[in-house]
């Protein structure tokens, strides 16, 4: 899966979720049309992992609507990333190598961390060199 993968992903989800509110009349025609906007704006094509991850809390933070969609997505980052950096910061605090471990830390919850999809379809962060 690539990051384009996953962009089309989402925005498929958010184009049916939509849809479902403004037939089932929970949503305005007008809001719709301003989520479905503020989708792409934040979603582009060709994003790399790392801007696609810190794209999709943007979606959440403009239009809750569609939390439902992206809050698994922000697990997933949660999950697979951010808890295989713990494990890396605590090797790292093992070590003495402090500096590294903050810096790791810093970079995790700024969302700056380099992410590779693998086969597993998992993305892990680069433990940065010391």
């Amino acid at each position: 899966m690539s990051p384009d993968d996953l962009r089309q992903q989402i925005e498929l989800k958010v184009v049916e979720l939509l849809r479902s509110a403004v037939s089932e009349g929970t949503m305005t025609e007008e809001r719709s049309q301003k989520i479905a906007q503020v989708v792409l704006e934040y979603l582009q094509p060709g994003m790399s992992w790392q801007a696609l991850y810190k794209a999709i809390p943007k979606l959440d933070d403009a239009a809750q609507e569609i939390s439902p969609i992206i809050v698994p997505y922000l697990r997933e980052y949660e999950d697979k990333v951010a808890q295989a950096a713990e494990v890396t910061v605590r090797d790292f605090i093992r070590q003495g190598k402090y500096d590294a471990a903050v810096k790791l830390s810093q970079r995790v919850i700024a969302q700056d961390v380099d992410l590779v999809w693998q086969a597993s379809a998992k993305p892990t962060p680069t433990k940065p060199s010391n």
